[in-house]
């Protein structure tokens, strides 16, 4: 706060936008359809333990309910996922601007309305300019209150699917989902340094190389006696290191009991902008707000890894390694004198010639006429309408790069281009390697998860990133490359992954944008934007003959549309374009 020179009033640095919780969570029981919704959790979860299609039927839920059996008694009981994700509000990208909105999801409706906007609520929004970084917890104060009430006593709640009865509504947070800086400002753990996994935690396999630390050495999650350990084209050693330990909630609270109570703010007096951690705090930053919470320390997947930016991530490694791109290729002069570091891959030593210092080609790395083979391939690739973008924009005009690729656009190429396109453009074994990884994507992404293929897909993953240590320099492993080996173990643990990735919430981030009207007060635009759509999508629920956003035709309607009274005439899609007759039989000539 500081004083304002005219009126000597207060006048605050920040104002934070809450939305409380309770009356939305209240609405959802309001209406006989979204109160019946709300019970689908329990009657439509998977009969078969090894189907999953929802997040009821993953092993955190089940875990949850077996610890907190008089919460799951009511089906009514509310369990809700949190998503954080900073954003710049203007147009202008070029202005410096982060503004942190706090949605929350409700994980009781059936999984085609989980990630809907309708259902996505705004919890708090957490002014700009600057992201709260640390701090976060000081923003979260209100929210994390509010669910502890919710938690400990509940709020009374009617229920228009039961003749409007009133009960003891409770809620829980199951997880969060977060790209990963963010997870390291909500979860306390640092995702850099050399410890950067939180699921590996102080056993994270890393070793420093010129400029940077790479996550390099995934032999050690090899059974003892696999006959890659003694292998020396890895890294030039043998591997003795066993697989990283498995941390449990007792493990967890025994490290953050030794982290060190901090005051939050940049001031030196009151924790500074840094501060240097002690060998016993690991890379534990805070101990965070979400603790407070009686039921979260014994959570099994507290904080998701989001797929969408990790997949983003290593297709831009791959693609910018593969293409020789000079901005994004992790093949540079750098990495050639990492691999003479380690006395390994001699054919690929930088060496000199004359004045010049030569790097040879590698056989990761397209040559001149195969990658205009490959921008022409993308070029050429035509999609079913909304099923991804015009990636023809994204080739250059000659033919040497593909640039301006979007989180959605990496998605597409990783699981469906890239498999086939690197085919016959690099040898065998490395076009294998990049198909095993693009196919477990596609595996990981489907609508319904097996637990078997998952379980399976956990060692595959170990073998396939064995094999892109032999294939890539170790520059090309950052922790986004090793995060990949707890993705299988995330989706037993909380389902399907479309319902804990980002891209519903990054959606949902485009719409809250396009409430700021006026530039100089972009939070107070947006609360005000919220409000009102929140008010009329909850009218809209009473309105069952005129067109509301519950009930109006997708983009592409292919409903039986009758334009002929005979049967076998009738038409089963929607017609487009400019009508025109056909006869079936030529004209007579006269």
């Amino acid at each position: 706060m500081q004083a304002s020179r005219r009126t000597g009033k207060n006048v605050p640095h920040k104002v934070l936008r809450y939305f409380p919780l309770a009356p939305r969570l209240k609405r959802l029981f309001a209406t006989s359809k979204t109160a019946k919704l709300m019970r689908w959790h329990r009657a439509g979860k998977s009969t078969d333990d090894n189907v999953m299609r929802h997040p009821v039927d993953g092993r955190a839920w089940k875990d949850f309910d077996r610890k907190h059996p008089v919460f799951t008694d009511d089906v009514r009981n509310v369990r809700l996922g949190l998503a954080a994700d900073g954003f710049n509000p203007f147009n202008n990208m070029s202005i410096s601007y982060s503004m942190w909105p706090i949605v929350l999801t409700t994980y009781n409706l059936p999984p085609w309305l989980c990630m809907k906007p309708e259902y996505l609520m705004l919890s708090l929004l957490i002014p700009g300019p600057q992201s709260p970084g640390k701090d976060m917890d000081v923003f979260l104060r209100p929210l994390i209150e509010e669910l502890k009430e919710l938690w400990e006593n509940g709020i009374d709640t009617r229920d228009a699917g039961n003749d409007r009865k009133v009960f003891k509504m409770r809620a829980a947070l199951l997880w969060t989902v977060n790209d990963f800086p963010a997870r390291s400002s909500l979860s306390g753990w640092s995702g850099q340094g050399y410890k950067a996994c939180p699921t590996c935690n102080e056993d994270t396999p890393s070793m420093r190389v010129i400029g940077k630390i790479a996550y390099f050495g995934h032999r050690r999650f090899l059974p003892s006696t696999h006959r890659w350990r003694s292998n020396l084209d890895f890294d030039g050693r043998t591997e003795r290191k066993r697989p990283p330990r498995r941390f449990s909630s007792v493990d967890i609270m025994d490290q953050l009991r030794r982290v060190k109570t901090t005051i939050p703010g940049k001031h030196p007096n009151y924790g500074g902008v840094k501060r240097k951690r002690g060998d016993d705090e690991l890379n534990w930053r805070k101990k965070s707000i979400f603790y407070e919470l009686p039921y979260w320390a014994e959570i099994e997947l507290k904080h998701n890894l989001d797929v969408m930016h990790i997949e983003k991530n290593i297709c831009d490694s791959l693609l910018g390694t593969l293409m020789g791109d000079p901005h994004k290729s992790k093949d540079t002069d750098n990495a050639r004198r990492d691999l003479q570091n380690l006395g390994i891959r001699s054919e690929l030593h930088l060496y000199e010639d004359g004045n010049r210092l030569m790097k040879p080609a590698a056989e990761y790395t397209f040559s001149e006429a195969n990658r205009r083979k490959f921008c022409r391939f993308v070029r050429s690739v035509k999609f079913p309408d909304g099923f991804a973008s015009n990636l023809s924009k994204n080739v250059a005009q000659n033919d040497s790069r593909i640039v301006g690729l979007k989180s959605h656009d990496c998605h597409v190429i990783m699981q469906r281009l890239l498999p086939v396109g690197c085919r016959s453009l690099v040898n065998k074994t490395i076009s294998s390697t990049i198909i095993e990884l693009c196919t477990f994507f596609n595996q990981l992404c489907e609508r319904t998860v097996n637990v078997t293929d998952m379980v399976k897909a956990q060692d595959q993953l170990v073998i396939i990133l064995c094999k892109l240590e032999r294939i890539f320099p170790p520059t090309f492993f950052d922790i986004m490359i090793h995060l990949v080996l707890h993705l299988p173990e995330e989706a037993i643990l909380g389902g399907p992954v479309y319902m804990r990735w980002m891209y519903p919430f990054e959606r949902y981030l485009k719409r809250l944008k396009d409430y700021v009207r006026n530039a100089a007060k972009p939070e107070g635009s947006i609360s005000e934007g919220y409000v009102v759509d929140e008010a009329l999508t909850f009218c809209s629920r009473y309105f069952d003959d005129i067109e509301t956003r519950f009930n109006r035709p997708d983009r592409n309607d292919d409903g039986i549309h009758r334009t002929r009274r005979l049967f076998v005439f009738e038409s089963q899609c929607k017609p487009m374009g400019k009508q025109s007759q056909v006869y079936v039989e030529k004209k007579r000539s006269g």
